[in-house]
This record gives structure tokens, C-alpha cells and sequence, in this order.
């Protein structure tokens, strides 16, 4: 059984193959899966409305680093 990052990450590579089904093979797309820091941020002074932000950070000169396990389950990623 796979966990939900997993299963998520399976789902993303399904639609980027179904995107790509007929297309020549020298004009297809390729994908990398990289690592981001993301960082949800609120202040629960205001109780009834939620004032959220999001901050994605991308090391190594904007172009995150290559995930090669899954964060949640450990599992090795092909890529």
C-alpha cells in the first residue's frame, strides 16, 4: 500500500503520460520531481477570518533539489 504522497506523486505522473500520449516523441515533455521548502503562515489573532500566506523557497539557484525519496514513506523515487 502506498502512502498519500506516493499516490499523489503517481496521479501527477498518470496525467503528465496522458498529456503526452500523442505527441512525436522528440516533442514530448520531461519532468523532474525537486524538492521545495514551503512554508504556510497565519495569525490566529483573527479568529474568524483566516489571513493566510504561502512562501515557496527554491534552493540551489531557484532550481530546488532532485526528490529522490519520498519524505512521508522513505520509499526510493524513480525518476
Amino acid at each position: 500500500m502506498s502512502c498519500k504522497f506516493c499516490e499523489s506523486l503517481q496521479d501527477w505522473s498518470h496525467i503528465h503520460e496522458f498529456n503526452n500520449r500523442d505527441i512525436p516523441k522528440e516533442e514530448k515533455t520531461k519532468h523532474e520531481y525537486t524538492v521545495a521548502l514551503v512554508i504556510h503562515s497565519w495569525c490566529p489573532k483573527y479568529k474568524t477570518k483566516r489571513q493566510a500566506g504561502r512562501t515557496v523557497d527554491y534552493r540551489n539557484q531557484g532550481l530546488g533539489y532532485k526528490l529522490n525519496y519520498c519524505p512521508e514513506c522513505g520509499r526510493k523515487i524513480r525518476g
